[in-house]
């Protein structure tokens, strides 16, 4: 009887273990048994970050009606200052957005480009707890 209970206790135990591992959560035999002590199955990523859109002017001069003004295709290195430590490298859509999770903290954001034209200035900003920090980058196109 006692090799009966045993078997049922370990039984128990895994189908607890399985029950909590469909939902994400990772826990040894042993904390199942001593008052459920269960950790997540990975860290917690940051809820934070920075969004924006990148853009370029394509007129000299603009008139009513007219816009001068589109979205770019931007590449954006990311480094974490003071250190000025890479950090990751986005690239905009179509459409001129990009959106990185970052943990909080100042980043330098650091527009590229391989000619002289568009080019942008890098922007320092700061990303706090639990927030996306929003971004306008503007390239010169070079069209005077």
């Amino acid at each position: 009887m006692t090799a009966r209970r045993e078997a049922l206790a370990t039984v128990t135990v895994l189908l607890a273990g399985v029950a909590l591992a469909a939902c994400g959560v990772r826990a040894s035999a042993s904390s199942l048994t001593s008052g459920i002590t269960a950790k997540p199955a990975h860290s917690a990523a940051p809820d934070s970050g920075v969004r924006g859109r990148a853009s370029y002017g394509t007129c000299p001069v603009q008139r009513v009606g007219q816009t001068c003004v589109r979205p770019y295709r931007a590449t954006i290195t990311i480094r974490r200052e003071p250190a000025n430590a890479f950090v990751a490298r986005t690239r905009a859509s179509i459409d001129g957005r990009f959106r990185i999770t970052l943990r909080p903290g100042r980043y330098l954001l650091v527009p590229q480009s391989g000619r002289r034209y568009p080019r942008a200035t890098p922007r320092m900003i700061t990303v706090r707890r639990h927030r996306y920090t929003s971004v306008f980058i503007r390239y010169d196109s070079g069209i005077r």
